[in-house]
Formats: C-alpha cells, structure tokens, sequence
C-alpha cells in the first residue's frame, strides 16, 4: 500500500478547476453583492410595496377596516348584539346566529375562548353542516350589506376589532360605546362563569365586557349561563346572578343534561330555541325605544341606582 501519486500535469489540472470554481463563486458573490447595492440605492427612492389599502366600504369586514356602519341609521329590523364566551357551549354560536338573523340585524362578539369554540377546529367538527351555513351566512351578510340591502345581516367583532385601525381621536369610533348606541338588544349567550363574574363586578378587559358595561339600562340585556355543574352551584354564581337581576338583566335559566366533560347536572345552556325566542320577545317594542332614546345619560340614576360623589 502507498500514497497515491500526482503527476504535475494532474496536479495543474486541479489547480485549475480550483481557478475556475474560485472564478464562479466569486462571479455569484459579485452579482449579489451588485443587487443589494441596487436595491439599496432604489429603496429610497421607491420605496417598500405598500400593502393592500382596506376597503372604505365599512360592510361586511367586522369593523376591522371601517367603523362607519356603527353610525348609520337603523333599518326596519332590530338590532341585535350576541356576546358568545369562552363556554363550550360557543360550539352553538352559529346555529344561534342562523336564527337570530332571521328576523334581526345581528352582530357577534366572540371574546379570544369564545372564538376558539364558535370556530372551525371546534364548532366546524361539532356541527359541521351547521357551521358551513353560516360561513356562508357571513359571505351573504357581506354581499347584503355592500348593496344597503334590508336583508341578513350578521358581523362578527373580536377584541382586536376594538382599536384596529383607530387615528383619531376626534372622529374615529370607539367601538363599544358606539356599537352601545347602535343596538336595541344585547344577549350574551353562552354566558361562562368568568364573564358573569366579570360583569356583576363591572371588570371590562376586552370588548364584550366594555360593552356591557357602557350597555344602556333602559334596553334589554340577556344573558344565558353556561358553566359545569359544580361552577353553577358555587355561591358566586348566585350572588352574581341576584347582583345582575337587580339591574334589570333578564336571565335565561340554564338546562339539567349531560355535560361536554360527563358530568350530569344543571349548568348546559338553554336550548337554541328558547334563547332565540326569549330575544324575539325582548326584540318587541324596540322601535318604540328607538324613538324615545336619548343620550342614555342618567339611565342608571332613573333607575334608582346613585352616581358616586365625592365626601364634602
């Protein structure tokens, strides 16, 4: 065995492969290096393409690009805002806004766990011919809106809808102080343990919870529990429901079934029907209160309840 020799004309061949591959990669390093220095010197000058400019037609795009349909005036059909929670029972959010957009104009608010479960990995296994329809449902509403059509509407708002997009402060809309003015009823449904408390209390940390809580006394307000069984007997949840009936909430009393998780108890939200219904009863008169709302100023004052004062 011995090392394998080179002859001067093998190894001069080699040398110039070497020559010639130095030669192209210094070729590809020069051409790129050549094509940072032209977009630098064109950047400037041209700037970055600029992203799609958002539709100015505020319809059917969930407030996200234009706020302005929460300004224009109501049509012949109420106007109905359903707050969907982070409850299992969200998987029944699009059967409920199917219905509910029958004879109402309809906005969703999902807070971040209400659209985990009304969304398509959840609800769309849970029902999927059900969640389809209202996908298209959307899809209509959009179509509906752009031509001003009296028809189904129904829009959907998340907690990155509240401020997306907002410049300024003298014009731009405050989403749930407007959206406040713009409805006739409110129903949340399902109502889970954590938004229930959150609203007895008065926290607002996310968009359904500012709405309701700018939300007008003097119109209805609906909310349907829906919790396990153990959560629905805690002592809170009575105290937050009695707190809650005192202002004038009407409450939808939850169901005695199988749970999602096994367990049989009271705590399953109320049948579709019957919350749709209850907003179908609240819905009457509501153009009589159109007529004699007012700034909603004091609402809470007419009713009993005394503004805070500071001590003499």
């Amino acid at each position: 065995m011995g090392l394998a020799l080179r002859t001067p004309q093998q190894g001069a061949g080699k040398s110039t492969y070497e020559l010639v591959a130095l030669a192209v990669a210094a070729g590809i390093a020069g051409g790129f290096l050549g094509t940072l220095a032209a977009w630098h010197w064109l950047l400037p000058k041209t700037g970055l393409p600029k992203a799609e400019e958002p539709s100015s037609s505020g319809r059917g795009d969930g407030g996200r690009r234009s706020r302005a349909w929460l300004r224009e005036p109501p049509g012949e059909r109420p106007r109905v805002v359903l707050v969907a929670t982070g409850s299992v029972a969200s998987v029944k959010v699009p059967e409920m806004a199917a219905a509910l957009c029958e004879f109402a104009e309809l906005v969703v608010i999902l807070t971040s766990a209400g659209e985990v479960m009304a969304g398509k990995d959840v609800a769309g296994r849970y029902a999927p011919g059900t969640f389809d329809a209202w996908e298209r449902l959307l899809a209509e509403s959009e179509s509906n809106a752009s031509k001003n059509e009296n028809r189904r509407i129904c829009r959907v708002l998340r907690d990155s809808d509240e401020w997306d997009g907002y410049q300024d402060v003298s014009s731009d809309a405050v989403v749930h102080v407007e959206l406040r003015k713009w409805a006739d009823i409110a129903v949340v449904a399902p109502c889970s343990a954590n938004t229930l408390a959150k609203v007895a209390l008065g926290l607002c940390d996310n968009l359904a919870t500012c709405f309701l809580r700018a939300w007008d006394p003097e119109r209805p307000l609906l909310l349907a529990p829906a919790m396990n069984t153990v959560m629905w007997e805690h002592p809170s949840t009575a105290d937050h429901l009695r707190t809650l009936e005192d202002r004038g909430c009407k409450i939808v009393p939850p169901a005695s079934k199988r749970l999602a998780c096994g367990d049989v108890g009271r705590g399953a939200l109320a049948p579709v029907s019957e919350v749709v219904n209850e907003v179908r009863q609240a819905c009457e008169g509501y153009q009589a209160r159109r007529a004699a709302a007012g700034s909603g100023l004091g609402a809470w004052q007419r009713r009993g309840f005394a503004e805070w004062r500071s001590p003499p």
